[in-house]
């Protein structure tokens, strides 16, 4: 057990700080969750799980929900109100995104693919679940790779918020898939935040709130110095 929850104090750091700018919102991270989330609304729509699955391999999304689980870990208030709120933003977006492509593209039926992300199912919890434990621990181990668990975890949270929007977007509306995709959606995020906690408490991050913390206020510094360049190069320009 110990070989496998082992992890150095230097690796603790560097997994804390690559979280945080990873799961910075961005003018990439947007762009990404706008292909993401278009071309995995459009595999729902026309039933095609190819379609859904090339969508799954641009998703952003792993990195904040392990933000959140990192946050719980280490009891810092800061870190989990920051993660929240990009993950609420992550969820109107691909919400909006998808009910838009669902209006642009007349979507009136309901196709196999659609069904499946509005089944709650004890196995499909699973997958979340493990799939929570094994992304947090390919991102501490960063020998691993992070490509495959990364699919399986958006697959979990991605595809049924779009069934969300897409069903939104449907008229008439089809109530028992929206229900389902909504409870399959959260109860999926709460097992991977869930999973990803443990991972993280297991490997000993308790103890690094003050550093994770730290990180946080750097980036609020440099996102402000961004800010404000750019609000003086306009100036200078005007």
């Amino acid at each position: 057990m110990k070989s496998v929850f082992l992890s150095n104090f230097f690796e603790k750091r560097k997994t804390v700080e690559t979280l945080i700018d990873e799961s910075r919102v961005d003018a990439g991270y947007y762009l990404f969750l706008f292909f993401s989330t278009f071309i995995v609304a459009l595999g729902l729509i026309f039933g095609n799980a190819v379609i859904i699955m090339a969508g799954m391999l641009i998703a952003p999304i792993l990195s904040p929900i392990l933000s959140l689980g990192m946050g719980i870990a280490t009891t810092s208030r800061r870190a989990i109100v920051r993660s929240v709120i990009i993950l609420i933003r992550t969820a109107v977006l691909i919400t909006g995104i998808s009910f838009v492509v669902a209006f642009l593209t007349g979507q009136r039926g309901i196709t196999d693919e659609m069904i499946l992300a509005s089944s709650p199912d004890i196995w499909l919890f699973l997958v979340a679940f493990f799939s929570g434990i094994v992304a947090a621990y390919s991102w501490i181990k960063q020998n691993t790779s992070v490509t495959l668990p990364s699919i399986a975890l958006s697959i979990s949270i991605i595809v049924p918020l779009s069934a969300v929007g897409i069903v939104l977007g449907s008229l008439p509306m089809l109530h028992e898939v929206l229900f389902g995709a909504t409870v399959l959606f959260a109860i999926n995020l709460l097992w991977v935040v869930v999973a990803s906690t443990i991972v993280f408490v297991l490997f000993g991050f308790s103890n690094l709130q003050q550093w994770q913390e730290k990180k946080i206020e750097d980036e609020k510094n440099i996102l402000a110095e961004i800010k404000k360049d750019k609000e003086e190069a306009k100036n200078a320009i005007t």
